[in-house]
């Protein structure tokens, strides 16, 4: 799969292609790729997905936005899906100003199909919608339905207010896999250590950071997985920190991995932070999300958080 930047490259003539934000490549963003990759094969054309680089929050009203999947994390995952071209648009002022025409002619004049979702829209002040595309593009555009999940719109608002209420154990009826984060492993205060529980503190950048408290997670370092537990926030107890730190504690494991790269699934939420009166009780509570954590996790096949 080819990676290309719209930067002063143009769209393959006769494409099919998909297209949308895709932040967390969700359940219903897989039922665009798939109506897509159906019509490429059909009429045996090249198949692609349009996304954008940054969100229009981030753009627009100038504020950090965090995602379910930052650009290389939703690159990654979109490789699964055997596509040939993912196009990415650098999203911009100059750009979200455009007259949703213009925007047809600079980017999406030469494709043979373009598949969106129902509520998809672009160009200035989001004026541009399926209508606009219908009536004035050049290609045809097929508009796949709203996927629903108990009611609700499966979207990336649903799944980024339960990654906020810190239900990770329901987020796979809707984002299709469990929630996950990676980076880099940094230094933090070794407070961990000091209680016999070591634990990697995560360079988490643009992530959306699930609720405070302590998660069974699985964790993969140095291409092997090892059960864990993830902690989110600020450490009451040992050292109350001024931001929300993500830690995890992996089992059976004793390597330095600083500066190593660790993905950490978010599986289950086991309690929430709380602000211990002495370091005896915080071990206690610890061993206790341990054996949780064990319980849950008995005869667990990792293959499924590999994905």
């Amino acid at each position: 799969m080819k990676v290309v930047k719209l930067n002063g490259n143009h769209i393959e003539p006769n494409t099919a292609a998909a297209i949308g934000f895709f932040d967390g490549v969700h359940l219903a963003h897989q039922a665009l790729i798939q109506t897509m990759r159906s019509l490429a094969l059909k009429h045996d054309v090249p198949s692609a997905i349009i996304t954008f680089d940054k969100h229009p929050k981030h753009v627009l009203l100038d504020i950090d936005y965090y995602y379910i999947t930052p650009l290389q994390d939703k690159i990654e995952t979109l490789k699964t899906f055997d596509v040939d071209v993912v196009y990415v648009i650098e999203f911009d002022r100059q750009k979200a100003g455009m007259d949703p025409l213009d925007f047809i002619d600079s980017y999406l004049k030469p494709l043979k199909f373009l598949v969106c979702g129902f509520d998809f829209t672009f160009g200035k002040r989001a004026s541009g919608t399926v209508d606009t595309l219908k009536t004035y593009a050049p290609f045809k555009t097929v508009v796949v339905d709203k996927l629903s999940h108990e009611g609700f719109k499966i979207g990336s608002t649903i799944i980024r207010e339960q990654i906020r209420n810190g239900q990770v154990d329901l987020i796979t009826e809707t984002l299709g896999r469990h929630y996950r984060i990676k980076g880099k492993v940094i230094h933090g205060k070794k407070k961990g250590r000091t209680i016999n529980y070591p634990t990697a503190n995560i360079d988490v950048g643009a992530y959306l950071i699930p609720k405070r408290g302590v998660y069974a997670s699985m964790s993969k370092i140095k291409g092997k997985w090892y059960q864990s537990m993830t902690s989110v926030g600020y450490n009451p107890t040992l050292n109350l920190n001024d931001h929300i730190s993500v830690e995890s504690y992996l089992f059976d494991f004793n390597d330095d991995v600083y500066g190593e790269t660790i993905e950490t699934v978010f599986v289950k939420r086991l309690r929430d932070e709380k602000r211990f009166h002495s370091k005896a009780a915080l071990i206690t509570a610890i061993q206790q999300d341990e054996a949780e954590t064990l319980r849950l996790f008995k005869d667990v096949n990792v293959d499924e958080y590999d994905g």
